[in-house]
C-alpha cells in the first residue's frame, strides 16, 4: 500500500500548477498609460479566462492594425450586465483602457462606448464605469 504523503504528492503532480501561479500579472502585459482606440470588431472570444475582442483600428498613417483587447472573466461581466451579444463582429466601438507593454497592440479594457451611446459596462450607481478587465 502506498504511503498517504506519497499518494498526495503524486496527485498534486498530476494536477499541475495552480491557477494563481499560472496566471499573468497586469504589470507584465500592460502599462499605466490610458488610451482610446476606435475601430471595427473582427472577432469575439466570450470565454474564460478573459473575454477578448479583436478590433481593426486605422493608425495615423491610415494603415489598419489589429488590436487584441481584453476584458474580465465571463462570470464577472455577466454579473454586471454584459452578455455574449453586447459586442458583436462588425460593431464599431471606442475602447478606453491601459495600453499593452512594449508597443504591443494590446488593450486592457476599462470602458467601451458603442455608436448608439450605450456604455459597457453599464454605469455604476455613482455614474462612472469601472475597469472590467480584471487582469491581475
Amino acid at each position: 500500500m502506498m504511503p498517504r504523503t506519497l499518494l498526495i504528492g503524486a496527485l498534486a503532480a498530476l494536477v499541475g500548477p495552480t491557477s494563481s501561479s499560472a496566471h499573468h500579472s497586469f504589470a507584465a502585459e500592460f502599462i499605466q498609460e490610458v488610451i482610446t482606440i476606435e475601430g471595427v470588431v473582427t472577432e469575439v472570444w466570450f470565454k474564460s479566462p478573459h473575454v477578448r475582442y479583436y478590433v481593426e483600428v486605422a493608425n495615423e498613417n491610415g494603415e489598419v492594425e489589429l488590436w487584441d483587447t481584453r476584458a474580465g472573466s465571463t462570470p464577472n461581466l455577466i454579473r454586471r450586465g454584459w452578455t455574449r451579444d453586447s459586442i458583436q463582429v462588425g460593431d464599431q466601438v471606442a475602447m478606453t483602457g491601459n495600453r499593452g507593454r512594449d508597443g504591443r497592440k494590446l488593450l486592457n479594457i476599462g470602458v467601451v462606448n458603442m455608436p448608439d451611446g450605450k456604455t459597457l459596462p453599464p454605469e455604476e450607481s455613482g455614474g462612472t464605469p469601472t475597469n472590467v478587465a480584471g487582469v491581475n
